[in-house]
Order: structure tokens, then C-alpha cells, then sequence
């Protein structure tokens, strides 16, 4: 099952966006800000991150910059109710999938999920290696 992890400080968005993943077939875990956000990534193997730009304690875009230096095949879908030329620019230049306004559309968060799910590794082949080098043996060894 595919982990989709949502940090977001409004309940109402968490819960429906959380309902909308468990209908794709996902499991989601929720946090209210960045802190609890990296909490969670650092414990966790997920397969996508969903962050309001706006989260307390540091922001999304705190979060996807880390998110790119610690697991960078991590795809990010950044969401904000305020949507600004600039912002726009920065989530993208950080590494971010996607861009979503609020009130999020929720055909367009459905297309992006399934597209970032079916198109990005899971999170347990990209969290191992595939082929491993182990010294003192001959040749390759296929974990």
C-alpha cells in the first residue's frame, strides 16, 4: 500500500484530502506543521508528500527544501490559498511535482496523485538498493 504523507494546519483539508487518498487505495498520515512534518518523514518511507506553503513552524517550502537534500526522488505536491507568481516560482525551483490553489480541485489533486504514483518508484525500492557490492566476494549480489 502507497503512503501519501499531508501537512496541513486546516483540519477540514486534511481530513477531506485524506478521504479522497483512502479512495485512491492509500494509506495518508497527517501533520499539522513542518516540525511534525519532518517527524514523520524521518520515521516513515512515503511515497508522496502533499504540503500547504503555509504550515507553522517553518513552512512547506522548509520542508521540501530538506525534503530534496534527505530523499530526493521524493515527489512534492505544494498547496497554498494564496497563490502568487512568486510562490509559484520558488515550489518549482525547490523540486516541487505540482502546484495546487485552494480550494484544491479535486479532480485536478486526483490526476496528480495517480500520475505521481504510477510514474515515481515506491518509496520501499527507492529507500534500498536494488544491487548491493559487497566486498570480499565475487561479482554482484541481487538483494
Amino acid at each position: 500500500m502507497r503512503t501519501v504523507l499531508l501537512a496541513d494546519d486546516n483540519w477540514e483539508c486534511r481530513v477531506s484530502l485524506a478521504r479522497m487518498i483512502g479512495r485512491l487505495g492509500c494509506r495518508s498520515l497527517s501533520a499539522v506543521d513542518a516540525a511534525e512534518a519532518l517527524w514523520l518523514l524521518e520515521r516513515t518511507l512515503v511515497d508522496l508528500a502533499i504540503l500547504d506553503l503555509e504550515i507553522p513552524r517553518g513552512g512547506g517550502l522548509s520542508v521540501l527544501q530538506k525534503i530534496r537534500v534527505h530523499q530526493p526522488g521524493l515527489p512534492v505536491l505544494m498547496l497554498t490559498g494564496s497563490v502568487t507568481r512568486e510562490s509559484l516560482l520558488r515550489a518549482y525551483a525547490a523540486g516541487a511535482y505540482g502546484f495546487l490553489p485552494k480550494p484544491v480541485s479535486v479532480a485536478m489533486l486526483k490526476q496528480l496523485i495517480v500520475e505521481v504514483l504510477t510514474t515515481h518508484m515506491p518509496a520501499l525500492v527507492r529507500a534500498r538498493p536494488l544491487i548491493t557490492f559487497r566486498p570480499g566476494k565475487k561479482g554482484i549480489d541481487y538483494a
